[in-house]
């Protein structure tokens, strides 16, 4: 496991420590995908693979399918298998099987909120306060389905003098870990929901 954290370890020093989006180079450029989210995880062993393994360990396969009556479609902030390593490396742990399940569990549903949450469902922050402030009127406040309080926003740049004329920008703060969550590839859709890919530099369980 040595070797391999040294591998992440050098993408991780190349990669932003800013919580500003930094797009993951997937090879494609549409966002959808025919297939569950699980199935999208599954595909991409480079980005997902100790992501895969941590919800089969919890037992949340069924979830990520799409065979969950109660939730047909889920919203999931994407852990990067980089930051699975990293947990496992931190907790003296050789591989995500030695996981508690009851831990592993917990771990995945902090990055689980009920429904199809889009990029474009999310409101515009007030930028006259900052996104935490009770005055803060702007963003759009989510619970994961571990009951971690969120609240995403999207900031647009201005473009040739026009103000909010340029691109947005997902951002996403937890109050429940009172820090900003770093996020990568947004609106990643598969059939049964979408997946906003979080930064390599993310903390796992920093939610």
């Amino acid at each position: 496991m040595f070797k391999i954290l040294i591998s992440f370890l050098l993408v991780g020093v190349l990669s932003s420590c800013e919580t500003k989006q930094d797009v993951w180079d997937t090879g494609t450029c549409s966002p959808y995908h025919d297939c569950s989210i699980m199935e999208y995880l599954r595909g991409d062993k480079y980005n997902w693979e100790l992501t895969v393994e941590l919800i089969e360990q919890a037992d949340l396969t069924d979830l990520f399918e799409g065979q969950v009556d109660s939730l047909p479609e889920i919203t999931f902030w994407g852990i990067p298998s980089y930051s699975v390593l990293r947990y496992l490396f931190d907790k003296g742990l050789e591989s995500v099987q030695e996981i508690n399940k009851e831990t592993a569990r917990e771990l995945v549903l902090k990055h689980v909120v009920k429904g199809k949450i889009l990029q474009e469902d999310i409101a515009e922050r007030d930028e006259n306060y900052y996104i935490y402030e009770a005055e803060q009127t702007g963003g759009t406040d989510l619970y994961t389905l571990k009951g971690s309080h969120l609240r995403a926003y999207v900031d647009i740049d201005d473009y040739m003098f026009v103000p909010n004329g340029g691109a947005a920008h997902l951002f996403l703060y937890s109050f429940t870990a009172k820090t900003m969550v770093p996020l990568s590839s947004p609106n990643i859709q598969p059939l049964n929901g979408v997946v906003h890919a979080l930064n390599y530099n993310y903390v796992l369980g920093k939610i």
